[in-house]
């Protein structure tokens, strides 16, 4: 009798201390969503750069105020962190606004009208070319601005366009999801032929946003004017790029016509080389079957970590002094042309035949 009383208290015993485990995990589990889901919100209320604007009305901020409260009693009841983050995200309708986990994507906003994708398509992995069309037509695939391709080959192949003495120039940027607008000026230089003001970006004034200036002031000495202009006011935005005018001593004859043939995958950067060159190009037009995706308004991302599971979030610090009027980011940017054939079968290094009807087009015109 003694010893199977032992045995049962063993037993007892045994499943006090797992149980004890189960709850310690449970409560680390717990506290990692919690972390993430506090610092998302941290992140959105005191450095994000539409945070105001898309909350700015009593209607918007009761709606986010209401959300916040939903997904804060959902992290408590055991919903995962990085569900809550992504759901957050989300509301905002913003494409810089995101995390690296793939799974969010359910979560951002898209839009269904105007908008031409790459699903159906045999391959769709634009690479940078740059050749004849015809006698008549050249063009130049430009798929990202990230520096692949590089300046340098911007740059070259602008010189063999010249070269061709081609009338007409072509330049694809379907896929283009931006990077830096440096990898597109020289096209500005190309097609200029009329001056244009750009509009500048502000930063919102935040002690992380200007701690992340600060940290780049070696590679971009020109940042310290903005940080001591920041430190200065008391304002929520400050200037970090101001408007500027795009004017050249030279307007080059050729091309004559020149056109840009977008998708609803081109984003940020992308999306202002085309602002940029329909301002100073009265000869270019904008072709394409959709809009562009809309991911402007809100930009020049800082990454943040969230401090439970270590989700990988991305913080857009400025905004547009398009705003408030002249946004972009709900409709995208509408081509000029509508291309009236479905989406090609293969976009690689080929011509394919959106760019054969272009061509045809512009001679039309």
């Amino acid at each position: 009798m003694k010893r199977w009383s032992y045995l049962l208290l063993l037993v007892v015993f045994a499943f006090s201390i797992s149980m004890n485990a189960q709850e310690t995990k449970d409560e680390k589990v717990l506290a990692r969503n919690i972390k993430d889901f506090e610092g998302a919100v941290y992140e959105l209320e005191n450095n994000y750069a539409g945070f105001t604007t898309k909350t700015g009305t009593p209607t918007k901020l009761k709606k986010y105020l209401k959300l916040k409260d939903r997904l804060h009693k959902e992290v408590l009841k055991g919903r995962e962190g990085a569900e809550v983050v992504g759901e957050l995200y989300g509301w905002f309708g913003d494409n810089h606004l995101r995390t690296a986990l793939s799974e969010h994507h359910k979560y951002r906003k898209t839009r269904k009208k105007n908008v031409s994708s790459s699903e159906g398509m045999d391959d769709y992995s634009p690479e940078a070319i740059a050749k004849k069309v015809d006698k008549e037509t050249f063009l130049i695939r430009f798929p990202s601005c990230e520096g692949d391709p590089s300046l340098e080959w911007v740059n070259e192949s602008i010189k063999a366009y010249q070269a061709s003495q081609c009338k007409h120039l072509i330049i694809d940027i379907r896929g283009n999801g931006g990077g830096q607008d440096t990898y597109y000026e020289p096209f500005l230089k190309l097609l200029y032929d009329r001056e244009y003001m750009s509009k500048g970006v502000e930063i919102r004034n935040s002690e992380d946003n200007v701690n992340y200036l600060r940290a780049q002031v070696e590679r971009l000495p020109w940042l310290q004017e903005v940080i001591k202009k920041a430190e200065k006011s008391d304002e929520t935005f400050v200037p970090l790029v101001e408007d500027y005018i795009i004017k050249y001593d030279t307007i080059y004859s050729y091309p004559i016509r020149a056109s840009i043939i977008i998708d609803s995958n081109v984003a940020s950067s992308g999306e202002q080389m085309i602002l940029d060159i329909k301002g100073c190009s009265s000869r270019t037009k904008i072709y394409g079957k959709g809009n562009t995706m809309g991911c402007l308004d809100y930009s020049n991302t800082r990454r943040s970590d969230m401090k439970g599971c270590k989700i990988t979030t991305w913080i857009p610090m400025t905004r547009s002094m398009r705003l408030p009027h002249n946004g972009i980011d709900e409709t995208g940017i509408a081509p000029d042309v509508r291309i009236l054939l479905p989406l090609p079968k293969t976009l690689t290094d080929n011509i394919d035949k959106w760019v054969l009807w272009v061509a045809e087009d512009m001679k039309k015109n």
